[in-house]
């Protein structure tokens, strides 16, 4: 794993104030991707022109906005091996009809500047029909934080093209063994700039992300006994729960980032609480003899979707966020557990037991419908979805062992993030 630093992640929260100022905007390209039937975005992304001390940063800063505009799902990369067909224009004279004879409807050209200290990127973005030039904006900071001004280029493109924010600044928090514990770490959407956030040596579980994306609620037995611990994005401990019992776990923001629900066995089986963070008044929700666990906020913070085995067997339920109101949702298969909303509250993502192993699957709330998204390549388990619905993250053994995958929302387009660390439990900022 590649480890990362500290500043790396605030620095990435306010990239470029000040050196990343707007340089020009014209109007915006709109009513090209809408709806579900939407026409991917033919886009070209050219080499950068790049300083001698910049050129491997160049290489490396458009490589990864291809590979990020490619993952969202809303561009088509023209093949780099076409660009060639396309003359060099003196100085910065743009050949709209050469692009768009290889099939570009845009072309995002860029240059690279680097010395010890800084990287700059300026990059424009063109539109082939119109001969115009969409924006040009400059970016930069430190030699670190390359990748992170790659996505944020390509997270501006998914929003001009969208009007909705892209994933490529996001982030996945996971657990991995270490020595005889099991730690917290981080890592970009793609898998890379890895680091460790916890180092007990002790367990550590469960990592689920703040609304805002700059807390961690988790599970720690750092203290000798299991309870709920806060923690910000670079690992600082901020604070635990106050209920305390054989086993604190599964805990998940409310929308208001305000509240926390979480399992506990003080009473002595596994019941569902909310913990509100700004009186520390814990609330109990069910009273029964059954084990309830893995509860989860809608995104509208009027629901809570929850595993069961008051059936008989682990079932996925919903109720109100005040206990009442039960229901349960999931009916074929003996073993489903782990619900996870969608962003928009109409669909839930759950793991069924199969012929011994867990498979991922979608339930849609208001038809019913069921589709299956991952089918027997070992056991597939913890599915969280990306920020923007569109991907979901799980843990995978079909690999030998536990490692981090996504794919998208349908089950397609599978990618593996890490690599024999014993990997799971993963969650996705928003």
């Amino acid at each position: 794993m590649r480890p990362g630093l500290r500043k790396v992640v605030v620095l990435g929260l306010v990239l470029l104030p000040a050196g990343a100022a707007l340089l020009a905007r014209q109007g915006p390209v709109t009513g090209k991707i809408e709806g579900q039937g939407f026409s991917r975005i033919k886009i070209a992304i050219p080499d950068a022109v790049a300083d001698s001390l910049g050129r491997d940063a160049a290489r490396e800063i458009v490589q990864t906005v291809r590979d990020d505009l490619a993952f969202s799902g809303y561009f088509d990369v023209v093949d780099p091996a076409l660009y060639a067909q396309v003359p060099g224009g003196a100085g910065d004279t743009i050949r709209f009809e050469d692009w768009r004879a290889i099939g570009a409807d845009a072309v995002v050209t860029s240059k690279v500047a680097k010395s010890a200290a800084h990287i700059d990127l300026q990059a424009k973005l063109l539109d082939t029909p119109s001969k115009s030039t969409v924006f040009a904006r400059r970016y930069g900071g430190g030699p670190d934080l390359l990748r992170r001004v790659a996505h944020q280029l390509a997270d501006d493109l998914v929003k001009q093209y969208t009007g909705r924010s892209g994933v490529a600044l996001s982030r996945i928090a996971f657990v991995s063994k270490h020595g005889d514990g099991k730690e917290i770490y981080l890592m970009d959407y793609d898998g890379y700039r890895v680091r460790r956030l916890t180092t007990t040596g002790t367990l550590n579980l469960s990592p689920a992300w703040s609304p805002d994306g700059e807390r961690l609620a988790f599970v720690s037995w750092r203290t000798g006994q299991p309870a709920v611990h806060i923690m910000d994005a670079d690992g600082r401990l901020i604070r635990a729960s106050t209920v305390k019992g054989e086993l604190d776990a599964f805990a998940k923001w409310s929308p208001d980032g305000k509240k926390l629900v979480y399992t506990s066995d003080a009473p002595g089986n596994s019941e569902l609480y909310v913990l509100d963070l700004g009186s520390s008044r814990n609330t109990r929700l069910t009273t029964t003899k059954a084990i309830e666990t893995a509860p989860a906020f809608s995104p509208n913070g009027r629901e809570i979707a929850f595993t069961s085995d008051r059936s008989g067997s682990p079932q996925v339920y919903i109720m109100d966020t005040e206990g009442l109101n039960v229901r349960r949702v999931t009916s074929e298969g003996s073993y489903n557990d782990s619900p996870a909303w969608s962003p928009t509250g109409d669909k839930l993502a759950y793991v069924s037991r199969r012929e011994g192993r867990f498979d991922i699957f979608l339930l849609d709330l208001e038809s019913g419908a069921i589709t299956r998204l991952t089918h027997g390549e070992g056991s597939n388990e913890n599915p969280r979805f990306s920020p923007e619905g569109r991907h979901i993250v799980f843990s995978s053994s079909r690999a030998g062992t536990f490692d981090i995958y996504t794919m998208a929302a349908d089950g397609s387009s599978v990618t593996r993030l890490t690599k024999g660390g014993d990997c799971f439990t993963p969650d996705w900022s928003r």
